[in-house]
């Protein structure tokens, strides 16, 4: 199996497609005042926290793999 890498680009992309969906999301709540269009501002919000979770977050390191191979 191939590993996957990280691209910091392909992470900029993805950012910068986030701010584009919050942003237009509180540009037509506000011209529309209309509340379906927090649904593409909260969506966006959940995505930017998953991305942080994965990428910046350091958080608690993994135990470590045990030798043997065995479970449990």
């Amino acid at each position: 199996m191939c590993p996957i890498g990280f691209s910091w680009g392909a992470f900029f992309v993805y950012v910068c497609a986030l701010v584009l969906v919050v942003g237009g999301g509180f540009i037509a709540l506000i011209q529309s005042h209309h509340p379906a269009f927090l649904a593409p501002i909260l969506v966006g919000l959940l995505y930017f926290y998953i991305a942080w979770e994965a990428c910046v977050e350091t958080g608690d390191s993994l135990p470590p793999a045990k030798r043997d191979g065995m479970r449990g």
